[in-house]
């Protein structure tokens, strides 16, 4: 009796490396992310005796080479831009992109480069779905990104008196501006 397998590939190599094209973008996405939180553990672990003051865990994006941290608390989940564009009301700002439905929900979709007075992105490479702020004409949103970077500690720096928004310092040493949901959108009005 034969059998139908390759005799040539050897039982104990992996099947499932990244090379491998049978994946899904979801798998290797899910592996990229845990391979991410097993080096920000390990950081965590080496940093224990110099930390300066309090640390909170905090995403990082990425627009242009320009970082940028959101607190976990206010992100309820980071995936893949995908949104409907949807005809626009004349007092719509120019940084709504469209509409994205999630848990049956309705999110608007705002460019977070036009928000923070940059140029609209050509092609966004992630999109961070927000938790409901209270006090905001607008109760779902998400804000589109270049890329996200990862989840770290990040630390309060001192902010010169010119800075729209609060600055962090990452691990690296890297400064980068604390975005906060509430004061991003306080002052603004969104017809959509």
């Amino acid at each position: 009796m034969t059998q139908d397998t390759p005799r040539d590939t050897p039982r104990d190599t992996p099947r499932d490396t990244p090379q491998d094209t049978s994946l899904g973008r979801a798998t290797l996405y899910a592996r990229a992310t845990m391979q991410e939180r097993a080096r920000l553990f390990a950081a965590r672990g080496e940093q224990a005796g110099v930390q300066d003051g309090p640390r909170r865990s905090a995403v990082i994006l990425d627009i242009d080479g320009q970082g940028y941290a959101i607190d976990v608390p206010h992100v309820l989940r980071v995936t893949d831009p995908a949104w409907c564009a949807m005809p626009m009301r004349p007092d719509c700002p120019a940084g709504v992109r469209g509409v994205y439905g999630y848990g049956g929900n309705l999110y608007t979709v705002f460019d977070l480069s036009v928000l923070l007075g940059g140029a609209p992105m050509r092609a966004a490479g992630t999109m961070v779905l927000l938790r409901p702020a209270s006090g905001l004409s607008v109760a779902r949103f998400a804000l589109l990104a270049g890329a996200t970077t990862g989840v770290a500690d990040i630390a309060d720096a001192s902010a010169g008196p010119s800075t729209p928004h609060p600055l962090a310092v990452l691990p690296d040493g890297r400064v980068v501006a604390a975005l906060d949901p509430a004061r991003l959108f306080a002052a603004r009005h969104f017809g959509v």
